[in-house]
């Protein structure tokens, strides 16, 4: 019983000196999950169908019309960023039910700003999959991408905004993404 209880102290002295050990790498943990934005290198231009993304910053959203909490609270703050946001695109993971009137009848209730798309269900995946956004059908609803997709005016993904919930964050987050795809200074003499 002695060599028991030693042994267990032993293993409980070990776990706390590799937990206290390892605090620099908890912090680092943590940080990421404060992490809002990830930026990402141009790739492919995005398509998505009956939209046009050159030519001006877009914000993508996948999603559908009859999600019961993450869409209206995700399109309720898309409301709320100034009049200056960029294009505001709701694209739907629900082709056979979103149709476009209801689409239009739907985002009416956010925000006339925000453009609705849908479209042939192969289409829909092509434009999810350019930017690695998923679905996937559940008992009982649809599991879907919560993220924000920043496309600039090359029509190419240029960050992934995680976690959208605060209209001053996401204008913060997406002036970072601004920056980094700016063109540099060029020196005139």
């Amino acid at each position: 019983m002695a060599v028991l209880k030693a042994t267990l102290v032993v293993i409980a002295l070990a776990l706390l000196a590799a937990w206290h050990f390892r605090g620099g790498h908890e912090h680092a943990s943590l940080e990421a999950t404060e992490q809002t934005l990830l930026l990402v290198p141009p790739g492919k231009p995005v398509e998505v169908p009956g939209v046009a993304l050159e030519g001006r910053w877009s914000i993508v959203f996948f999603g559908f019309t009859s999600c019961p909490d993450v869409c209206p609270t995700t399109l309720q703050v898309l409301s709320r960023l100034r009049d200056d946001a960029p294009q505001i695109v709701f694209v739907t993971t629900d082709p056979a039910n979103d149709t476009p009137e209801r689409m239009r009848s739907y985002l009416a209730a956010f925000d006339p700003r925000i453009v609705g798309a849908t479209g042939s269900g192969a289409a829909l995946a092509r434009a999810a999959e350019s930017v690695g956004a998923g679905s996937q059908v559940k008992p009982g609803g649809m599991d879907h991408s919560t993220s924000l997709f920043v496309i600039g005016p090359d029509a190419r993904l240029a960050g992934i905004m995680l976690r959208p919930s605060d209209p001053a964050r996401i204008a913060s987050d997406l002036a970072v993404v601004r920056a980094s795809r700016a063109e540099p200074a060029v020196a005139v003499r």
